[in-house]
Formats: structure tokens, C-alpha cells, sequence
């Protein structure tokens, strides 16, 4: 902003020296009052005209500038709309990813487990019917309980 201002204040002294410097020559030139009157006269328009064509041109620059700001500050934002979309999405499809994960690894630990708990049950069947084979040699055989007992 104080560039802007420094350029502006530039302009303002450099028009109003500029308006000076030409009154005084004239008042100081050799010429007829009726002379020098004409000549301010034309002067003067053209300093208006010349002051008219720097508001004209400022004015399109600062419209321009801001066409422009706004421009770019609606591609940014749809920028960043479309980042987080994108980053929204791909969270999204994370989480799912995660979930059919775990689904599919609860779904094979428990597959696991029952087959442990069926190799397990079937090892304790297998177990049980041979303690129930010794029990009844020992029952049947004295002799062998009494060895086994030891």
C-alpha cells in the first residue's frame, strides 16, 4: 500500500510542479497579457486533459488488479475445494479398505479358532477313549493296574 501511495503522491507533485513551472515561464515570456492569457487557457486544458487521461488509466489498473485478485482468489479456492474433496475420498476409501480388513481378519481368526477348538476336541476324545481303554485293562487285568499305579 505505501508504494501505491509513494506512485500516487509522485504523480500529484509531478502534475502541480509541472502546472507551476509552465504558469511562471509564461508569466515571465516576452508576450502580450492578451497572449499569455491564451496560452494559460491552453495550458490549463491541457493539464486537465492530461490529468483526466492518468485518472482514466489508474482507474482501468486498479479495475483490472481487481479482476484479476478476484480471479485468483476463486481459482484458489476451487483448488482447495477440489484438494479436499480429494483428500475427503481417499480417507474415505481408507476407512472401507480398514473395515473389509478387519472384517476378513475377524472372519479367518474365527475359521482358526474352530478348527483349534475341533483339533483340541478331537485330541481330548482320542485321550479320554484311551484313559477309558486303561481303565478297563485295569480292571480286567489287577496285575497291570498295579504296575500302572506305580
Amino acid at each position: 500500500m505505501a508504494a501505491k501511495d509513494n506512485k500516487a503522491d509522485f504523480l500529484i507533485g509531478l502534475l502541480v510542479g509541472g502546472a507551476l513551472g509552465a504558469a511562471l515561464a509564461l508569466l515571465y515570456a516576452p508576450q502580450s497579457g492578451e497572449e499569455t492569457r491564451e496560452t494559460l487557457k491552453h495550458k490549463g486544458e491541457e493539464l486537465a486533459d492530461s490529468a483526466g487521461d492518468i485518472y482514466v488509466k489508474a482507474k482501468d489498473q486498479t479495475t483490472q488488479l481487481a479482476s484479476q485478485v478476484k480471479e485468483s482468489t476463486t481459482q484458489l479456492a476451487s483448488q482447495v475445494k477440489e484438494g479436499a474433496s480429494t483428500v475427503a475420498a481417499q480417507v474415505g476409501d481408507t476407512v472401507e479398505k480398514v473395515k473389509v480388513d478387519v472384517a476378513t481378519g475377524y472372519a479367518q481368526a474365527k475359521d482358526v479358532a474352530a478348527q483349534k477348538a475341533a483339533e483340541v476336541a478331537e485330541a481330548v476324545k482320542i485321550e479320554a477313549s484311551k484313559a477309558r481303554s486303561a481303565g478297563r485293562r485295569a480292571a480286567n487285568d489287577p496285575a497291570t493296574a498295579d504296575e500302572s499305579a506305580a
